[in-house]
């Protein structure tokens, strides 16, 4: 990925702290940590941050306090890394503005594929809305994707109607045309709240294959790659 976000570790876990900061350093993101709310503050008031990973179980000002506050910017990922597991503390952190909430312990590609998975749908957030189009590889130039009207245009001109977890996983396979996405990266996109059960992605796109058989008479040219993930590609 180019044009790598700027990531603040805000964990109490000085461990922890320190793993994630190493993490995504050998990932060749710049990285920096805070143990705190007001240690974070302080540096990110000099330091441009596009994603910041967030505990909730700060000494002093606790983690909701800092994710209320930092929803006010509209551009920072906010990816939350804690110990609640509960369904109702999950849904008071992404009700409070959380584009991830991750459960520890976080493994590797479970954080490295929400982050991927962020940055671009925020691609897609910053295209103009009247003409969001995500277009295929040059071997389908007439393949348009609409994300914004849930659609994707055939060949022919004729459309298929797409349901939003649809939609967004069609538009984060498109948005590495003629390249292989992974079934974790498909599926943080699909589900940027939930993604400890991937094969989900492989259900969302048997029913899209039944529906463009069932509804247009075509095949819709999504390969699984063995071991690698998805693509798409010209049908046979």
């Amino acid at each position: 990925m180019s044009n790598l976000p700027t990531i603040a570790v805000i964990e109490n876990d000085e461990a922890l702290r320190t793993f994630l900061i190493y993490t995504l350093r050998s990932e060749k993101y710049t990285v920096w940590g805070a143990a705190s709310a007001e240690e974070f503050y302080r540096t990110w008031a000099v330091s441009k941050t596009q994603v910041v990973t967030l505990d909730l179980g700060l000494p002093g000002e606790d983690g909701i306090s800092v994710l209320n506050h930092l929803r006010q910017d509209k551009d920072i990922t906010i990816i939350v890394i804690t110990g609640r597991t509960s369904t109702q503390e999950r849904i008071e952190g992404l009700e409070a503005g959380a584009d991830h909430y991750l459960t520890k312990p976080v493994y590797k590609r479970e954080l490295l594929a929400a982050i991927e998975a962020s940055q671009w749908r925020k691609q897609l957030d910053q295209t103009s809305p009247a003409g969001l189009y995500v277009p295929l590889p040059e071997a389908l130039p007439q393949w348009l994707m609409h994300p914004s009207l849930l659609m994707i245009t055939l060949p022919d001109g004729r459309s298929l109607n797409l349901t939003e977890r649809e939609g967004l996983l069609l538009a984060c396979l498109l948005s590495s045309p003629g390249g292989v996405v992974s079934r974790d990266k498909l599926h943080a996109a699909t589900f940027p709240s939930h993604i400890e059960n991937n094969r989900q992605i492989d259900v969302i796109i048997s029913r899209l294959r039944e529906k463009a058989t069932r509804e247009l008479a075509v095949a819709l040219p999504v390969r699984t790659i063995f071991g690698k993930g998805f693509t798409f590609i010209n049908a046979d």
